[in-house]
């Protein structure tokens, strides 16, 4: 007699726990994969998608070489509707160098192309520099901020590392008789306060002399950020509360930067990709193979390395010619992943993993010796994301379709033994 296992008697596929469950897209929705037809439902818990896989996914998608390569291939980011951004780059520091020899903070758009962010700079005690990208953008911006530094007060937010539970920092400064002061002590919570201006310091380890006092700007989500380096919080704000009041935009000189040097500081920790990509390749694996195959306790060590980093995964990248002359025939602007099985004598498998991403191949072993697969592998998976949609090939249509372009079926039979 058989038993059916319902939703309530499910556990997670990654940590063993009960749940309450989310749904997990196959492949991560910020690479383009946003296609609800590719779900597992009542497999993963909100705790591992949630606070485990969606920090992974956050810095690999937008603080690691992947991030860059995303902004400059990807479009847009997950489909949300009118809400749908463009890929952002996560960095300590993203600056242009300037004739002037202070550097202007930038951002990047659409395909990475560098925005000069409207910004006031605190040369010395008393000289004023601005920038912008449009005298319109910059007009827009002194408004806003002249709002801003008119109030009575002025909550000042700073983002503590992610050790701490209370990631953010809260400061009060009041203004009286046009001066700025802190009122009390700072207070620490687990969301920043709406509205409020956030403070960044320069590295001046990097660039000692060459920074600013201070600089205020608008990020592109909209928030205003003061950045200092010798001035005092208090000193910035009270020197732009006053420089507001007294801009005259009749006199601005604009003048255009041709061949523009940018730099960029990125931390970027270890093993973080190879996690998501293993993780990626279980899901594929839960959604073509079925959850009682995943659950076998061969994945126990590799599920282990996606959800706490230890011990290490053994991904690399693939240079050998005919697989990734397989991969690179896909269509443009499509990640390519294809699972594949290497069988072992007792009815067992070795079961690999290679994803192109963003034009390139890494390999990730996801398991040494598992029940070999009921279904047959390879099978390959792409995911066209300039359109958030994924198509499931077999092998043998794969192989046609790289017929059709000119590949050869001995090619991409090759990659089925990887």
């Amino acid at each position: 007699m058989t038993t059916q296992s319902t939703a309530s008697t499910l556990l997670c596929i990654y940590c063993d726990g009960p749940g309450p469950f989310s749904g997990e897209h196959v492949i991560s929705a910020g690479l383009g994969s946003d296609d609800d037809r590719f779900l597992l439902v009542d497999m993963v818990c909100r705790r591992c998608n949630t606070d485990v896989f969606g920090n992974l996914e956050r810095e690999v998608l937008r603080s690691s070489p992947i991030a860059i390569a995303r902004a400059f291939m990807q479009p847009h980011g997950r489909d949300r509707g009118k809400h749908t951004t463009t890929p952002g780059i996560q960095a300590q520091h993203k600056q242009m160098a300037t004739a002037s020899g202070y550097p202007d903070e930038v951002d990047f758009g659409m395909h990475a192309k560098p925005i000069v962010l409207s910004q006031l700079k605190m040369i010395g005690e008393k000289k004023l520099k601005s920038s912008t990208a449009s005298l319109d953008e910059l007009r827009s911006f002194v408004t806003s901020l002249s709002t801003m530094l008119q109030d009575n007060q002025v909550i000042c937010i700073r983002k503590r590392g992610p050790e701490h539970e209370l990631r953010y920092e809260a400061i009060t400064m009041l203004r009286s008789n046009k001066t700025f002061t802190q009122a009390g002590g700072a207070s620490f919570q687990a969301k920043p306060p709406r509205g409020g201006l956030w403070l960044e310091r320069y590295d001046e380890t990097r660039t000692r002399g060459v920074n600013p006092a201070a600089t205020i700007f608008k990020n592109l989500n909209g928030g205003i950020v003061l950045k200092t380096s010798s001035a005092t919080v208090e000193d910035a704000l009270n020197f732009f509360a006053c420089a507001v009041e007294q801009i005259s935009f009749d006199v601005q000189v604009t003048t255009d930067i041709e061949n523009p040097i940018l730099s960029m500081g990125m931390t970027v920790t270890i093993g973080v990709i190879e996690r998501v990509l293993a993780k990626i390749g279980i899901n594929l694996l839960a959604y073509y193979l079925g959850r009682d195959y995943v659950t076998d306790p061969s994945f126990r060590q590799v599920k282990d390395s996606i959800l706490t980093g230890i011990p290490r995964l053994g991904g690399h990248i693939v240079e050998d010619a005919p697989i990734t002359g397989m991969l690179n025939a896909a269509p443009d602007n499509h990640h390519v992943f294809f699972l594949s099985k290497v069988s072992q004598p007792g009815g067992r498998a070795a079961i690999i993993m290679i994803a192109k991403l963003y034009g390139v191949a890494q390999s990730m072993p996801l398991a040494l010796d598992v029940p070999e697969p009921h279904l047959p592998l390879p099978v390959f998976f792409l995911v066209d994301y300039l359109n958030n949609e994924v198509k499931q090939r077999s092998l043998i249509e794969y192989a046609e379709s790289l017929v059709e372009m000119g590949i050869t079926k001995e090619q991409a039979r090759y990659g089925s033994s990887a």
